[in-house]
């Protein structure tokens, strides 16, 4: 009898035994795979969340991304219109108190970017520090788009002390057109050596 009981038991151990491996095993592996795609799910989903949160905020400031491009496009002039550039250049030089020893514009060629045309622009001055911080923050302030490049500083202590800063400055002006640079790239140097001649 007990070994009766014992087998059965045996029997009954294989059977289960059997029916997990045929059943249940790949019935985990499913589960498994399930919660892996279910865990990807998710992060898919928070991914595209975070997103649509961004082109929300994105298109919440669409009004003052296109005010800052018209800003933009109206500080560009359609022609290069290099005779009013020197002007302003000369301009910034006596209001600022720089001693201004060269002015060599060139003329317009493609940017990079698509539309416009560069007009580069070397300038070199004398002054102490304060006032080579009067022109660049003057450049910036001009109606018309100019981006400084680079800018390189020799310093000269003079007796009194004073440091004068023999600065050249290269900027880029910015215009829709090739045409009509009206000034050779040689006149804005011959203008400011004229003008430092006089002084």
């Amino acid at each position: 009898m007990r070994r009766t009981l014992l087998f059965g038991v045996a029997i009954l151990l294989v059977i289960t035994a059997a029916w997990w491996f045929l059943f249940m095993a790949g019935t985990s592996a499913e589960i498994s795979d399930f919660e892996d795609q279910t865990a990807a799910a998710r992060i898919e989903e928070s991914t595209l969340e975070s997103r649509r949160n961004e082109l929300q905020a994105l298109a919440a400031r669409e009004g003052e991304f296109r005010l800052a491009l018209s800003e933009i496009q109206n500080s560009i002039p359609q022609l290069p219109d290099g005779a009013a550039f020197i002007e302003d250049i000369n301009r910034i030089a006596e209001e600022t108190g720089v001693d201004l020893l060269a002015l060599s514009p060139n003329p317009p060629i493609p940017s990079a970017i698509e539309g416009l045309f560069e007009i580069s622009t070397t300038i070199r001055f004398q002054a102490p520090y304060f006032k080579v911080l009067s022109v660049l923050f003057a450049l910036e302030d001009l109606e018309r788009l100019v981006r400084v490049d680079g800018i390189t500083i020799d310093a000269e202590l003079e007796d009194d002390g004073t440091n004068i800063l023999s600065t050249t400055l290269t900027a880029t002006a910015f215009s829709f057109s090739d045409l009509g640079a009206g000034v050779p790239a040689d006149a804005g140097a011959d203008s400011a050596a004229g003008d430092g001649a006089n002084e």
